[in-house]
């Protein structure tokens, strides 16, 4: 920075002196170097400014003084003058750091070094009061304007700011505008002060109207950026789910919306108000999240008071501002409460205003009140969360223990299917070959091992559901599809399933088209099983069995002629544990066959349903075999 103020200066001194020993355009009046010095000083105190965080850009109206030097005093007169009220306003009132200070110095005088010499290259083309004085005028000041522009964005990015490309194209156009603007009033007043001198209180008056304009924009063009700002910062409070994230977005937001150095978050413990947790945003990148601090004496009693949003002095404020050391002066604060259950939990403070241009003002209270109470809510929301995440950590952690039962039922239904097939295929040996095995135990002997054959079957029956149902929830279920000869299937099964005569022997009819289909043949069987001794245990004495084709699906109907399933039930037969029918009014059962078959059929692309047409009517639907 100090480079580049340095080559401004040095290439303002060397315009100014190829300019400095020209005439002034007119004798008489001749405006002095301390009439212009004025002229300037009001007119850089009477500026506004349109802010980029720390950096800002300022609009005056040093445009009317320094036309008014160029048509009526010597460029010597003009130098003097124009550096003398701008060093002025610097020093007194804005009190700049030596820097900021520099550099506005030296691009001010190249400013006025190139609007000289833009000036009076083109007056001297026709008359200075006609339509080359006004053009001149203009020209000199939009490359004053424009020269200035692109000296501050280059300061800003040598002092690693950044301003946005279309900010920098509405400041230039801005600028531009303005500076035309009060070049043309200027010139009014020339004609003024060249044509009759007395009346020159003439000319006063549109520059007054004109910057009452310019300060009532550029306000409601803050104001706007305000409500943006809370309009957004409102928009990331509610989109953080947790209240670390939330406090955090908080502490940015409220920074950038009222453009100050750093912003802290106080959180009171709801057990003990002594205990507090701090999150910090600034200076300097600084951050901490929810970190435990000790307020100073008597702070928490200062906050817990304030009903609402407050602006600070330098003392007050530094009395509630915790470490660390390394902030540097604390000038200015401004604290909001934020309340919950109708109490204070905590404060919300902003300090000191970036910049030298200017400081917090009563308009920035009921903004942060505003940001405040959007915090309380987003605060009580994110404790909702908080509760909401623990009710999803408790039901992973039940699912955990239901994937943990069904694998426990895998391993276990796995384990006494190995030793039960062998209870079955003894007990079927026995049933099968009595009297090759020398019974002679009479009627009641054989009818004991009927009993353990069917039982056993039964048993087997059971286990294998639960294996499937237990695989299939936990993931680890296979199927091996093929094509399958339905007739043989079914035959097969049903052999099984009336071996012991107890049940009836259902009636089959496969209609043309429907003899083969692409399945699983082992889980096909598992199915038809299931439907069968769900017709033997709740049906009446008569079970068919139909199969049709329906384009590239079969359907296979298995109905008998019972009572039916009741119509209160009939929605949750296919819920896993659960019978159809009241307690002890039929036989017994686990309740998961119905669920297991069309958990099977889904599998393999078909699906079951019940339609309860006439008794009990499922109706299984499967790929048909194509080939």
């Amino acid at each position: 920075m100090w480079g580049l103020t340095a080559l401004i200066a040095v290439c303002a001194a060397a315009i100014w002196y190829s300019v400095i020993d020209l005439p002034a355009l007119r004798n008489s009046p001749q405006l002095s170097w301390w009439g212009l010095a004025i002229g300037f000083y009001v007119a850089e105190l009477a500026v506004v400014h349109l802010r980029f965080r720390k950096d800002a850009h300022s609009f005056s109206m040093s445009e009317i003084p320094l036309v008014l030097g160029l048509f009526f005093a010597t460029p010597a007169h003009l130098a003097i003058g124009q550096m003398v009220g701008i060093a002025a306003v610097y020093a007194l009132h804005r009190r700049l750091p030596p820097i900021k200070f520099a550099f506005n110095i030296a691009q001010f005088g190249l400013q006025g070094a190139l609007a000289v010499t833009v000036f009076r290259g083109m007056v001297a083309l026709g008359d200075p009061l006609g339509l080359a004085g006004w053009i001149a005028a203009v020209a000199a000041s939009l490359v004053a304007t424009i020269a200035a522009d692109l000296l501050i964005n280059a300061a800003i990015r040598l002092t690693g700011g950044q301003v946005p490309r279309e900010n920098v194209i509405q400041v230039l156009a801005l600028s531009s505008l303005a500076g035309s603007m009060n070049a043309s009033l200027a010139v009014s007043g020339v004609v003024i002060l060249w044509a009759a001198p007395s009346a020159s209180w003439l000319a006063l008056m549109p520059p007054v109207i004109l910057f009452l304009a310019y300060r009532a924009y550029v306000s409601q063009r803050h104001e706007r950026a305000k409500l943006e700002s809370l309009y957004e910062a409102t928009r990331s409070l509610h989109r953080s789910p947790q209240i670390e994230a939330a406090l955090v977005t908080a502490c940015r937001d409220a920074t950038r919306m009222l453009e100050a150095e750093y912003t802290e978050i106080l959180l009171f413990s709801e057990r003990n108000r002594l205990e507090t947790y701090w999150t910090a945003v600034g200076p300097n990148d600084r951050l901490n999240v929810m970190q435990p601090a000790d307020l100073p004496p008597g702070a928490w009693e200062r906050l817990a008071e304030v009903g609402q949003a407050t602006l600070l002095n330098e003392s007050d404020a530094s009395a509630i501002s915790l470490p660390p050391s390394d902030r540097g002066r604390i000038k200015e604060a401004l604290v909001a409460p934020l309340t919950g259950t109708g109490r204070v939990v905590g404060a919300i403070i902003v300090f000191n205003r970036v910049g030298d241009i200017s400081s917090f003002v009563s308009e920035d209270v009921p903004l942060l009140d505003t940001l405040a109470n959007q915090i309380s809510v987003s605060l009580e929301n994110c404790r909702l969360e908080d509760s909401l995440s623990q009710l999803t950590a408790l039901k992973e952690r039940l699912e955990d223990v239901i994937r943990s039962k069904d694998q426990f039922v895998a391993s276990v239904s796995h384990e006494l299917r190995t030793p039960l097939t062998a209870v079955v295929g003894l007990s079927h040996e026995l049933h099968d070959n009595w009297s090759l095995y020398g019974g002679d135990g009479g009627n009641e002997a054989r009818e004991i091992v009927d009993l353990i054959a069917s039982q056993s079957s039964e048993l087997s029956d059971i286990i294998e559901d639960l294996l499937v149902a237990a695989r299939a929830d936990i993931g680890t279920l296979t199927l091996q599809a093929r094509r399958v000869d339905l007739r043989a299937e079914l035959e097969a099964v049903i052999a099984g399933h009336c071996a012991s005569g107890s049940h009836p022997v259902p009636t089959v009819e496969i209609e043309p088209g429907a003899e083969f289909i692409w399945s699983d043949p082992l889980r096909f069987r598992q199915i038809i099983r299931n439907l069968l001794s769900n017709a033997a245990r709740y049906g009446g004495d008569h079970v068919f069995v139909q199969a049709f084709r329906d384009g590239s699906r079969v359907t296979v109907v298995v109905q008998d002629d019972g009572p039916g399933v009741p119509q209160d039930r009939a929605s949750m037969i296919f819920e896993p544990y659960t019978s159809a029918h009241a307690p002890g009014s039929q036989p017994g059962s686990v309740g998961l066959g119905l669920a297991v078959s069309r958990t099977l059929a889904r599998l393999m692309s078909g699906d079951l349903v019940y339609t309860g047409n006439g008794g009990t009517t499922f109706e299984l639907t499967i790929p048909a075999d194509n080939t």
